[in-house]
C-alpha cells in the first residue's frame, strides 16, 4: 500500500466527498493528514489550497479545537519556509468566519420581521407572557440563537491565533494585527467581558516574552520596530478601553505602556504621548484623585505647547482651561499626621505610581502645580472668563466676599461649559475649605448661621446648610480642620493645638499665623534672636567673620578658573569614557547580533539536516510497510483458497506451521464433524414443526367459522352508517348554498350602479393627478437648476478665499523661517567669539607655562647640584601642579620681576612662595591640601 505524500492528492480526495454529501468525512481526513506530519516536506505555497479547504470546513462546523490544532501544524510547517503564507491563511478564515457572523446577523433580522403576523398588532400575547418571564424581546432571542455562536467561534479564533503565534518572531507583524482585530472585534459588538480577557492575554503574553527571551524564535523587546508594533497595539488597546468606559482596563493599559516606553530606545511620537496624558486625565477624574488630575493635565499641556506645529490653538486654549481649573481644584489642606495613619503606607506606594505613570521624579503638590502655572504663562491662553478666577481664589482671597465675586464665573461661565462643569463642585469645596482656615485665624469660634450665610455658592453648586455641615465634619474627623461644633450655641469652636502637623498647601499668604505655625518655627525665631544679640554683643567676633568671609571669596575667585579647566578636562574624559562605553556596547551587540545570527543559521542548517533525515526514514519505513503489506496479501490468498476447496478455517499466523498432510487430516475431520451436526438439527427440526403444526389445526377450526359470522354482520352496519350521513351532508349543503343565491341576486343592480360611477370618476381625477405630477415636475427641475448655479456661485467664492488664506499662510512661514535663519546666524557669531576667547586664553597659558620652563632652564645652567627629583624631566608636571622648585643659593625671582600673568591662573596664592632657607618637599602634594 502507497501513502501519498502530495496535498493535492488529499485535497481531491476531500472534495470528492464534500460532492457526495460527506463533509465530516473530508474534514476528518484532511485533520488525519495533518496530525500526522505528512506535509512536512511541502512548502506553504504548494500547501496553502489544502489549508484553506481544511479552515473552510472547520468554520462551516464550528471546529474550533481541531482548527486550532491544524493551524498550529500548518505553522510549524511555513515558519522557516514561507511564514508569509501563514498570513495569507490567517487572513482568509477569518473573512470566512466574519462573513457567517454577518450572515447570521441578517437572517436574525430577518427573522424578527418574519415572526410579525399583524403589523397593527404592538405585541403577541405570546411575547408578552414570554418576556414577562424571561425579559427578552423576540430580537434578543433570535440573536441568542442565530448570532451568538457565531461570535463565539470568532472570539475563539482570534484567542487561538493569538495562542499560536505569541512569542515568534518570525509572526511578530500577524500577531500585532490580529490583536488589533480582536480589538476591534470587542468594540464593535460591545464584547466587555472578552475584552477584559483579551486585555489579561495579551499582558500574559508580554510578560512571557520577558521570561522567555532565550529561546529560539523569541521576539527581542530591544529592537526598535518590534517595541513600537507593540506600542502601536498598546495605545489602540487603551484608546478602545477608554471608549469602552472601561476604567481598570484603561489603567492596566497605561501601566503596560509605561513599562514598554521605559524599555523603549526610540523617542516616543508627541501625538502618541499627548494621547498617553490625555487617557490618563480621564482615568484620574475617575479615580477622584485631584491632585493627580491637575499633573496629568499639566503634563498634557507640556506636550501640545511644545509641538503647536501639530494641535490648533483652540485645544491649546481648551486644555490650558482644564489645567487652571484642576489646578485650583486640588485640595489646599493635607491630612494630619496623626489621624488615618493606617492608610499612610497604601498612599505613599500610590502616590509613587501615580508619580512614575506622570514620568516625574518626585510627587506633585499644589504649590508646585501653581507655580508651573505661573511660570509657564498658561493664564495668558485661559479663557478671558475664567482668567478672574486665580486672583479670586490665590491671590485676593477674601472670605467675607469671595462667594459673592465667583458666583458670575460659577453659574455663567462654569456651570454653562459641559467640560469645565465637572470641576465647579471641587472648586466649591475649595473656597470652603479656605474660608474656613482663614476663619479659624483670625477668630477662636464663630456663629453657624455666620458661615452658611458665608458659603452661599449660586446654582447648580449651592450646598444645602446639611451639606456644609457634613463638609466640615468631614473635614474634621480627617483631621484637615482642628474644630468641634457646639449645638447649644450653634457655633463652630476652632481648636488652637500647637502640635497639629496639618498644613495648608496653599501659596497665598495667610492673614496671621497659627498656633501650630507658631510651635514649627520656635527654633528658628530663637536662631534669630540669638543672631541679632551676637551681632550687638561681639562687634569684633563678626567682623572677623566678615574677613573670612571675603578672603574666602576673594580666593574662590582665584581658583575659579583653574577648578574650571579641572571640571572641563573631567568632563572631557567623562565624555571620552562615556563614548568608548557606548562604543564598546555597540560593539558588543553587533558581536551578539552576528552570533545570534550564525545560530540561526546554524539553527535552520540542523533544521534542514532533520528534515532530510526524517523524510529518509519516512521513505524506508514506507518501503518496509510495502513489504510487510504484500507477504500479508500473500498469506491472506493462500488461506482463503484453502478455505474455498477444503472449508477450513486457518490463522494466518499459523499458515507457515503447517504442511500437506495436516491440512487433508484437518479437512476430513472438518467434513465429518459438519455432516453429524446437519443430521441432528434435521432431526430435531423436522419432528419440533410436526408436533407445532397439528397443535395449531385443532385449535383453530372452531373459531374460523365464529369470527366470518362476526365480520359479516359488522361490514353491513357500517355500510348503512356510512349512507345515512351523506345523504344528510349533501342535503345540508344545498340547501346553504340555494340561500347565498338569493341574497346575491337581491344586489346584483346595485353593484353594476356602484361599479359603473367609480369607472367614470377615476378617469376624470387620473387625469388632473397627472396634468398636476407635470407641473410639479416642471417647477422642481427649475428649482434644482437655480439650486446648482448658487452652489456653484458658493464654490467658487469658497475656492477664491481658500486660495487666499493659503497664499497669506505661506507668506507667514517664510518670514517665520527668514526669523529663524538670522537668530542661527546670530547664534553662531556668539560661538565664534566664545571659541575665539577660549583660544585666547589657551594661548596666554600657553605662554606662562613656556616662561617658567626658561627660568627653570636658567637656574639649572648656573653650575649647581640639582637633586635628580628636581631635574628638568620632573620640572613640567611640578610646574602643572603648581610647585616652583627654588634654587640653592640664588634667591626666588620675585611676582614682579617675572613675566606678567592673570591673577585667576596664578598657580600660587599670593605669600605662599617656598623661602630659600626651606626649600620645598620633593613629594608631590594635591592642590586641595595645599596652603
Amino acid at each position: 500500500m502507497v501513502y501519498a505524500t502530495s496535498p493535492d492528492v488529499f485535497l481531491k480526495r476531500a472534495e470528492e466527498l464534500i460532492k457526495v454529501g460527506q463533509s465530516t468525512t473530508a474534514l476528518e481526513t484532511l485533520y488525519e493528514v495533518l496530525t500526522a506530519k505528512r506535509l512536512r516536506n511541502v512548502t506553504g505555497g504548494n500547501a496553502e489550497p489544502f489549508i484553506k479547504k481544511f479552515v473552510h470546513l472547520c468554520v462551516e462546523q464550528r471546529k474550533g479545537k481541531q482548527l486550532k490544532d491544524g493551524l498550529t501544524q500548518y505553522r510549524n510547517i511555513v515558519q522557516y519556509n514561507n511564514p508569509e503564507s501563514m498570513d495569507v491563511v490567517v487572513t482568509y478564515m477569518l473573512e470566512e468566519i466574519t462573513k457567517h457572523v454577518v450572515d447570521a446577523q441578517q437572517s436574525a433580522e430577518k427573522a424578527t420581521v418574519d415572526d410579525v403576523e399583524d403589523l397593527d398588532e404592538a405585541e403577541s400575547p405570546e411575547e408578552m407572557i414570554l418576556s414577562s418571564v424571561t425579559g427578552e424581546q423576540s430580537k434578543d432571542r433570535a440573536d441568542r440563537a442565530l448570532v451568538t455562536p457565531w461570535l463565539k467561534f470568532l472570539w475563539e479564533a482570534y484567542r487561538n491565533l493569538l495562542d499560536i503565534m505569541r512569542n515568534n518572531v518570525r509572526f511578530e507583524a500577524l500577531y500585532q494585527n490580529i490583536s488589533n482585530k480582536a480589538i476591534d472585534f470587542c468594540k464593535t459588538y460591545e464584547r466587555k467581558t472578552e475584552f477584559r480577557r483579551l486585555c489579561e492575554l495579551l499582558r500574559g503574553h508580554l510578560q512571557a516574552i520577558v521570561k522567555y527571551s532565550h529561546q529560539q524564535n523569541s521576539i527581542n523587546l530591544s529592537n526598535p520596530e518590534t517595541m513600537q508594533l507593540f506600542l502601536d497595539t498598546h495605545f489602540h488597546q487603551l484608546n478602545t478601553a477608554t471608549e469602552m468606559e472601561l476604567w481598570q482596563e484603561s489603567y492596566r493599559s497605561i501601566e503596560d505602556i509605561h513599562n514598554l516606553i521605559q524599555q523603549s530606545k526610540r523617542p516616543i511620537k508627541p501625538q502618541a504621548m499627548a494621547n498617553y496624558f490625555e487617557k490618563l486625565t480621564r482615568v484620574m477624574y475617575v479615580a477622584k484623585n485631584p491632585l493627580f488630575l491637575a499633573a496629568a493635565w499639566h503634563r498634557y499641556y507640556g506636550y501640545i505647547f511644545r509641538y503647536t506645529n501639530v494641535f490648533t490653538e483652540e485645544q491649546l486654549q481648551g486644555v490650558a482651561n482644564n489645567v487652571l481649573l484642576s489646578t485650583l481644584a486640588v485640595p489646599i489642606i493635607k491630612p494630619s499626621s496623626r489621624v488615618l495613619s493606617a492608610t499612610t503606607k497604601e498612599n505613599k506606594h500610590r502616590t509613587q505610581r501615580y508619580t512614575n505613570l506622570l514620568f516625574l521624579s518626585s510627587a506633585p503638590t499644589r504649590v508646585s502645580l501653581i507655580n508651573d502655572l505661573i511660570g509657564n504663562d498658561i493664564l495668558s491662553r485661559v479663557r478671558p472668563e475664567l482668567r478672574p478666577l486665580y486672583d479670586l481664589v490665590e491671590e485676593q482671597f477674601h472670605p467675607l466676599s469671595i462667594c459673592k465675586k465667583l458666583g458670575p464665573i460659577l453659574s455663567e461661565q462654569i456651570a454653562k461649559n459641559e467640560n469645565d462643569s465637572k470641576y465647579g463642585t471641587l472648586l466649591c469645596n475649595v473656597v470652603l475649605t479656605r474660608l474656613l482656615q482663614q476663619l479659624s485665624q483670625v477668630y477662636t469660634s464663630v456663629q453657624l448661621d455666620f458661615i452658611l450665610r458665608l458659603a452661599r455658592f449660586p446654582e447648580p453648586y449651592s450646598m444645602t446648610p446639611a451639606q456644609i455641615e457634613r463638609f466640615i465634619m468631614n473635614g474634621a474627623r480627617r483631621g484637615e480642620f482642628q474644630l468641634r461644633i457646639d449645638y447649644q450655641t450653634r457655633s463652630v469652636v476652632f481648636d488652637t493645638d500647637p502640635f497639629d502637623s496639618s498644613q495648608s498647601s496653599s501659596s497665598s499668604a495667610q492673614l496671621q499665623a497659627s498656633p501650630s505655625d507658631l510651635m514649627r518655627s520656635q527654633l528658628s525665631s530663637l536662631a534669630i534672636c540669638l543672631s541679632n544679640a551676637q551681632r550687638v554683643a561681639c562687634p569684633d567676633y563678626v567682623a572677623e567673620r566678615q574677613a573670612q568671609k571675603t578672603d574666602a571669596i576673594t580666593k574662590a575667585l582665584q581658583n575659579m578658573q583653574e577648578e574650571h579647566n579641572v571640571a572641563s578636562s573631567r568632563k572631557l574624559v567623562i565624555e571620552r569614557r562615556k563614548e568608548a562605553i557606548e562604543n564598546a556596547i555597540s560593539r558588543k551587540e553587533r558581536a551578539e547580533e552576528r552570533e545570534r545570527t550564525i545560530r540561526m543559521q546554524r539553527e535552520q542548517e540542523q533544521e534542514r539536516q532533520r528534515v532530510a533525515e526524517e523524510k529518509r526514514q519516512r521513505e524506508v519505513d514506507r518501503l518496509q510497510k510495502e513489504r510487510e503489506e504484500i507477504q500479508r496479501l500473500e498469506a491472506k490468498k493462500i488461506a482463503d483458497s484453502i478455505k474455498e476447496k477444503a472449508g477450513i478455517e486457518i490463522d494466518i499466523n499459523e499458515l507457515e506451521e503447517l504442511d500437506t498432510t495436516k491440512l487433508l487430516e484437518l479437512q476430513v475431520q472438518q467434513i465429518e464433524k459438519e455432516k453429524q451436526d446437519m443430521q441432528a438439527r434435521l432431526k430435531t427440526m423436522w419432528r419440533k414443526t410436526d408436533l407445532t403444526e397439528r397443535a395449531y389445526r385443532k385449535r383453530e377450526q372452531p373459531l374460523i367459522e365464529d369470527d366470518y359470522d362476526n365480520q359479516k354482520k359488522s361490514d353491513r352496519k357500517n355500510h348503512e352508517d356510512a349512507r345515512k350521513a351523506q345523504l344528510a351532508q349533501t342535503k345540508e349543503k344545498h340547501e346553504q348554498d340555494m340561500e347565498f343565491k338569493r341574497r346575491f341576486v337581491r344586489m346584483l343592480d346595485d353593484f353594476n350602479t356602484v361599479r359603473k360611477d367609480l369607472d367614470q370618476g377615476r378617469s376624470e381625477a387620473l387625469a388632473n393627478e397627472r396634468r398636476h405630477i407635470r407641473e410639479a415636475l416642471a417647477q422642481a427641475k427649475e428649482e434644482r437648476i437655480e439650486e446648482y448655479r448658487r452652489l456653484k456661485a458658493e464654490k467658487e467664492e469658497t475656492e477664491a478665499r481658500e486660495r487666499a488664506e493659503r497664499e497669506e499662510k505661506e507668506a507667514e512661514e517664510e518670514r517665520v523661517k527668514a526669523a529663524k535663519a538670522a537668530e542661527l546666524a546670530k547664534h553662531r557669531e556668539m560661538m565664534a567669539a566664545q571659541r575665539a576667547r577660549d583660544e585666547e586664553l589657551l594661548r596666554k597659558r600657553m605662554e606662562r607655562e613656556q616662561e617658567l620652563e626658561r627660568e627653570r632652564e636658567q637656574r639649572a645652567s648656573a653650575g649647581k647640584y640639582v637633586p635628580p627629583s628636581r631635574r628638568a624631566g620632573g620640572a613640567p608636571f611640578r610646574a602643572s601642579a603648581g610647585v616652583t622648585p627654588p634654587s640653592t643659593g640664588a634667591p626666588s625671582p620675585k611676582p614682579a620681576e617675572s613675566s606678567p600673568r592673570p591673577a585667576e591662573s596664578s598657580p600660587r596664592p599670593s605669600g605662599s612662595s617656598p623661602s630659600p632657607a626651606t626649600p620645598a618637599p620633593s613629594r608631590y602634594v594635591p592642590p586641595n591640601r595645599r596652603k
